[in-house]
């Protein structure tokens, strides 16, 4: 009876954590494939930011609802780039970008697909904050 609660339990948690970055994404207008947003970011000329999650990433999700869906962040990332949330461990992507640990953000060049900028981890507001001016910087470089 215990493993079968357990295992309920774990199903669950499972389940919730992937209604959970749906709608995350719908939200926040987060590209769900690295091909659409691709494309979207080539017809808008504007770089792709790559959110590198795991279903089971508990940084992943701080790093969603304490910074991501901030306005300061949400609205820097909307104005700036088309952003892409993909599961490594399940999701396409270009291999060159397979990233070390979630969760990682990656900018890119979407005619290159080369990366400009990474933040690597979760960073608290203020740090993040920061490294979003300077991603938002190193964008205008590669246009």
């Amino acid at each position: 009876m215990n493993v079968k609660r357990i295992f309920a339990s774990v199903l669950l948690f499972f389940a919730f954590g992937f209604a959970a970055e749906d709608s995350f994404s719908i939200e926040f207008e987060y590209e769900t494939t690295f091909l659409s947003a691709q494309q979207k970011a080539l017809r808008a000329n504007k770089p792709m930011m790559i959110l590198f999650i795991t279903a089971s990433c508990p940084w992943c999700q701080k790093l969603k609802h304490q910074v991501l869906s901030k306005d300061e962040i949400s609205g820097l990332v909307q104005n700036t780039f088309i952003p892409v949330m993909i599961d490594k461990e399940s999701d396409y992507f270009p291999e060159h970008l397979m990233p070390f640990a979630v969760p990682t953000l990656t900018f890119i060049d979407p005619k290159t697909q080369q990366p400009f900028f990474k933040i690597i981890g979760y960073k608290p507001l203020e740090e993040a904050t920061k490294l979003f001016q300077e991603a938002k910087r190193k964008a205008k470089e590669h246009q």
